[in-house]
């Protein structure tokens, strides 16, 4: 994969002009948005790229932003940092829970199209890339991005345990539409966290099981006709510290797919253990 090369020039960077740019296995950032379009001009952020406004949880495809002008660009920024922003006022409203699943039948009736062959999963260094994570939130982010593009994902989320609000909350994502499920609550008796809470991966199979269908709802509103869907846990100290699920409407997941989804919550753990950011 094409390294991310880019040198940031601070003069060029106003404090509303804050970019983070990843391949999912280097990031860089903050860097100034016309920064980063040079960068792509001359071949040093690869296709694909997943960039986030620093007011955002979310990611987006560079590819969704180069093309609009720079006031739709900024209608885009707005509307992504009001749902990031929105999101604490969601979490904390007890009844704001993930609504239930469609059924096995609806969910596979949506996803009918030809499947793709299996193409080998993009390798990825996590504990190299979370280096240049700076706090929770960042590390957070960057596991999310990079397990989105080590598993050849369409949709991420990263859910996370809430003590102050004795609830597990949607808090990040990756992919068009997803800041919608920013904030969600779920449920204490959804089969995907309780999977979670036992240190358990899920991985759908053609017949979703009840933990997958509950990811592929989640997911399905976002992006409808999801084949692939999974949970990996992040553990730390025996203990569910958060979820990430990832979707694809292209074909179901590989084990040695979400394998590498693995190695990105391990790295996220140790990251957060050896930066003691949780005292």
């Amino acid at each position: 994969m094409q390294a991310v090369d880019v040198k940031l020039e601070s003069s060029e960077m106003t404090v509303d002009d804050r970019w983070f740019v990843t391949n999912g296995v280097e990031a860089v950032g903050p860097v100034s948005f016309e920064l980063m379009s040079r960068g792509v001009a001359a071949g040093r952020i690869p296709e694909g790229a997943l960039v986030r406004h620093a007011s955002w949880k979310v990611w987006r495809r560079l590819e969704e932003l180069e093309g609009l002008s720079d006031s739709k660009r900024d209608e885009a920024v707005a509307k992504l940092a009001e749902a990031s922003a929105s999101m604490e006022v969601r979490a904390s409203n007890p009844h704001h829970e993930a609504p239930l699943p469609p059924s096995s039948e609806e969910l596979s009736a949506s996803a009918n199209d030809p499947v793709p062959p299996s193409i080998r999963p993009v390798a990825v260094d996590p504990v190299g890339v979370l280096e240049s994570a700076t706090d929770l939130d960042q590390a957070l982010l960057l596991a999310l991005s990079t397990s989105v593009t080590a598993s050849s994902s369409h949709l991420g989320l990263v859910h996370r345990v809430r003590p102050d609000l004795n609830a597990i909350v949607c808090s990040f994502a990756h992919g068009p539409n997803t800041e919608q499920l920013l904030g969600e609550r779920l449920a204490e008796n959804d089969p995907s966290l309780l999977s979670a809470q036992a240190g358990h991966t899920v991985v759908g199979e053609q017949r979703l099981g009840e933990a997958g269908r509950y990811i592929a709802g989640r997911l399905s509103r976002a992006i409808s006709g999801q084949r692939g869907v999974a949970m990996v846990p992040v553990m730390l100290n025996s203990a569910m510290f958060a979820m990430i699920e990832v979707g694809r409407t292209s074909r179901p997941f590989k084990a040695r797919e979400i394998a590498r989804v693995e190695e990105v919550a391990d790295a996220v753990a140790q990251r957060i253990l050896d930066a003691n950011w949780l005292n």
